[in-house]
């Protein structure tokens, strides 16, 4: 028995189901109740959605809205979004041909008659070949996907150099005294001097402070 890929009977509905998806909110359940009263959606037809939802992952087991489901009524992705899904749902058919969705109706027919191994006869095919269609439709498989991040006109870094440390030549014992002079640098000198009576030991101890402190 021939494994069918997805497909519905009123395949020419669909866009109807997919276009009322985006102006509705998301339901705790996708059922036939909402598709009638929410959705406006009330023909018999359009009960067959539900399985079809749930082979594209717009539905979980339980008829939950999905994350595919969510991410399809932001109408800047949908229709990417729908295009990852036909592919999953239609892989075999994508394994025999790449560009699947390319191929026009003939080619298309031709290519499920050999995967499917039916024959001109089988009375499903052509629904297949009309679902697929109009799914392809509501997609865009050719969206270029950039690799480039939306920072990524930043300019370079600017690389910041340490300031560069300025090594001055020593300064003379003569620029020194100078300096300390300038800013007023001064001594308190405590000296024990000893008992004695002869100048001259009072004349070397004042000429040493003055050759060695006072002039530095």
């Amino acid at each position: 028995m021939a494994k069918y890929p997805p497909y519905v009977n009123a395949y020419g509905k669909i866009s109807d189901v997919f276009e009322a998806i985006k102006g509705a909110s998301v339901p705790p359940k996708f059922t036939n109740d909402f598709l009638s009263t929410v959705l406006g959606l009330k023909s018999s037809s359009y009960r067959a959605m539900v399985p079809l939802l749930k082979k594209l992952d717009f539905l979980d087991q339980n008829s939950v809205p999905t994350e595919t489901y969510k991410s399809y009524r932001e109408d800047s992705v949908s229709k990417s979004v729908l295009a990852e899904k036909v592919k999953d749902a239609y892989s075999d058919l994508y394994r025999a041909s790449e560009y699947a969705h390319k191929l026009e109706k003939e080619e298309l027919n031709s290519k499920l008659k050999t995967l499917l191994g039916v024959g001109n006869d089988d009375k499903a095919l052509p629904y297949v070949i009309g679902t697929f269609i109009e799914l392809v439709k509501l997609s865009e498989f050719d969206v270029k996907k950039s690799n480039k991040s939306p920072h990524s006109s930043k300019k370079p870094e600017e690389t910041t150099q340490p300031p560069k440390e300025t090594s001055l030549p020593p300064k003379t014992e003569d620029e020194h005294i100078s300096i300390k002079r300038k800013f007023g640098i001064s001594y308190t000198i405590n000296l024990n001097l000893p008992a004695t009576t002869e100048i001259e030991v009072y004349n070397s101890i004042f000429k040493a402070l003055k050759d060695n402190l006072l002039d530095e």
